[in-house]
């Protein structure tokens, strides 16, 4: 193994859950055969990395929107409120 530092993971995040979830949420885990907090990690992982793409899109979003308003595009318009 090359010089890699170790990962120290010794922070915590709590999220309030009902009972319910809780169990839909454990039961959701074991289905898929991964540890809870994994995947807990992983989705929040994946979200915090997609925030880039998610501010870059944004705009290049609204600027479509207003070019259709614009040009009285109705078909783009609908397309976009149906997706």
């Amino acid at each position: 193994m090359a010089n890699k530092k170790e990962i120290i993971r010794d922070q915590y995040i709590r999220i309030k859950l009902s009972k319910e979830e809780k169990n839909l949420w454990l039961k959701y885990a074991e289905d898929i055969e991964i540890n809870p907090t994994r995947l807990a990690r992983n989705i929040l992982m994946m979200e915090a990395e997609s925030i880039l793409n998610k501010t870059i899109t944004k705009p290049f979003a609204k600027a479509y929107i207003k070019y259709a308003e614009v040009t009285k595009n109705k078909e783009i318009l609908e397309r976009i409120k149906s997706e």
